[in-house]
């Protein structure tokens, strides 16, 4: 993870024996001042209830029950369990998820699982992940998206 605007990855700091615990292509908590990406991260240690919003992207380690709003992309780690509707404009599944999806993008990993709906036009599921629901692609996550006219 960045500190101070540097970043190392476990493996750096051990020689190299460890595994990195954040996911390719979500770096760490950028400088906002030179116009990187700001990340949040739920370590594995925390457990939330409630509701979580916010406007940056996310990675959930830990465990979370009941809503998450964002407004960028919420990404659920390999341990994460996540009991809650998820909201967000991508969202990445390699956890445990029991709720309902809405985004404009969905992708599940080979280790993800969502025992849940997807709402989104553009979703992927990898081969061996685990999915219990339905998908509606129709409609995006946002209100301008309105349900299918029915037929006469």
């Amino acid at each position: 993870m960045a500190l101070f605007g540097k970043s190392r990855t476990l493996q750096e700091k051990d020689g190299g024996s460890a595994q990195p615990t954040v996911p390719a292509g979500f770096g760490g908590r950028g400088d906002a001042s030179r116009g990187e990406a700001r990340n949040a991260v739920i370590g594995p240690q925390v457990r939330i209830q409630g509701e979580l919003s916010g406007d940056e992207d996310i990675l959930i380690e830990g465990k979370v029950e009941g809503k998450i709003s964002m407004t960028k992309t919420v990404r659920i780690g390999p341990k994460a369990e996540v009991h809650a509707d998820v909201k967000a404009q991508f969202i990445v599944v390699a956890g445990k998820v029991v709720g309902n999806l809405a985004a404009d993008r969905v992708e599940i990993v080979a280790s993800g699982s969502l025992d849940g709906n997807i709402r989104s036009p553009k979703v992927s599921i990898a081969e061996g992940a685990q999915f219990k629901g339905s998908v509606d692609m129709e409609g995006g996550k946002g209100p301008s998206s309105s349900p299918a006219p029915r037929p006469a």
